[in-house]
């Protein structure tokens, strides 16, 4: 009896040993669940109001930080478009670090996301997502050129238009997220307002929740090719080909107009008091009061195709010229304070550094730095190509820039 009870436990205690064993090699083989990244989603509705929305969803796909990085993550810097960075740039005549070649004229400027993944779009129709030595993390071809700048939500979330007439927004490891539709090529470059909302112009000035939802449009008279500016009264500042700056509250209603004298090409800048600095076709810059009236209008001799650097104490203005003159103004008169003249039109906006040095792009092939108060050439260094993307300045003293060739350069000092 007795040993007829021990074979019985016996037998028990040698089926649950295997059973363990076979469930403990299962468990290896299988290994922990991977998570799955996002996909594509034709409407990423916002789902509540404590981080649960497109862009919080886009956070599991974010790469992580390689070197130190202070984000510049839309055209200009910021819904203001001051032109300004938050780091210095070399001081002297920096070295190429690396280079990025795309198959075609680059004529966007690159921005510099939360991660430190640099972003930018060529007229060949790819969108590059590239490391900061230079080397290509993706890349995303669309079937027409690309003009626009991007912007980066604070979670990563990357937005470009293209001119196949549409808005792309991806995860920062390159997933499509959205592709929100126009009528008009979208060369408009996209910003961010505090609410997250996404605005952008084209055919007209169009709202868009961060998922891709049309939240209103708002017809203009003719193509809108400038960025969008967002003052802090949360209304939207937009410059069209019909000769006007036009005003929109955050629901679409206009609240005023101002009539130029040529196109307006560039987009424009928020200064204090919510007042608007930009340039037009015909040779000026101009400031408007915050409620539209023209403040000033100064000359500086040729077409203005680009936008408007600010100093950090807003009394100072840069803007690029058709004639090949880098002007600095007098932000409350207008007064021209000094000409510096490159060798070709200069149609990329002036880039200011947290030093004030100003560093700009030439048709002459050659990358200009200038101390901004007394409009003296420090440095500059020939690309070999025209010069018509903006650049942005990263950490540690580096400059990134696109050139006319194709190619991308990263500087930085020696």
């Amino acid at each position: 009896m007795v040993q007829s009870m021990g074979g019985h436990i016996t037998f028990k205690y040698i089926v649950f040993s295997i059973t363990l064993v076979l469930t403990l090699v299962l468990i290896a083989a299988c290994g922990p669940k991977k998570q799955t990244p996002s996909r594509e989603r034709s409407s990423d509705k916002e789902r509540g109001p404590h981080g649960t929305g497109a862009d919080a969803d886009a956070q599991s796909g974010t790469t992580t930080t390689e070197v130190p990085n202070v984000p510049f993550t839309m055209l200009g810097g910021s819904p203001r478009h001051h032109h300004r960075a938050q780091v210095p740039g070399p001081n002297e005549l920096p070295r190429i670090a690396g280079i990025f070649h795309t198959g075609a004229r680059v004529f966007a400027s690159p921005v510099i996301g939360p991660d430190g993944t640099c972003y930018i779009g060529s007229v060949d129709g790819t969108f590059n997502a590239l490391k900061p030595d230079g080397s290509l993390r993706w890349s995303f071809v669309c079937d027409e050129p690309i003009f626009s700048t991007a912007a980066v939500s604070q979670s990563g979330v990357v937005y470009v238009g293209c001119d196949d007439d549409t808005l792309r927004a991806f995860t920062t490891d390159g997933i499509l997220r959205f592709t929100y539709r126009t009528t008009h090529d979208l060369d408009s470059s996209p910003v961010i307002a505090e609410d997250g909302t996404i605005y952008f112009g084209g055919d007209g000035l169009h709202a868009v929740t961060s998922g891709g939802v049309r939240k209103w449009k708002a017809l203009l008279n003719a193509h809108a090719n400038a960025s969008p500016a967002i003052r802090s009264d949360e209304s939207i500042i937009i410059a069209s080909q019909d000769y006007r700056v036009y005003a929109f509250d955050t629901s679409g209603t206009g609240l005023w107009a101002f009539g130029a004298s040529a196109p307006i090409y560039g987009s424009p800048a928020i200064l204090d008091n919510d007042g608007v600095a930009f340039g037009t076709g015909d040779g000026n810059i101009i400031r408007l009061t915050p409620n539209g009236g023209l403040k000033w209008k100064q000359s500086i001799g040729d077409s203005v195709r680009s936008g408007i650097a600010v100093s950090a104490a807003q009394t100072t203005l840069f803007a690029g010229s058709e004639n090949g003159s880098v002007v600095s103004l007098d932000a409350k008169t207008g007064k021209v304070l000094w000409t510096l003249q490159t060798g070709g039109p200069v149609r990329a906006t002036p880039m200011l550094d947290s030093e004030g040095r100003l560093y700009v792009g030439s048709w002459d092939h050659h990358l200009y730095a200038i101390d901004s108060e007394l409009g003296k050439v420090l440095w500059r260094m020939d690309l070999g190509a025209q010069i018509d993307s903006t650049a942005a300045v990263a950490y540690g003293k580096k400059l990134i820039v696109g050139a006319d060739n194709g190619d991308v350069y990263f500087l930085e000092a020696r």
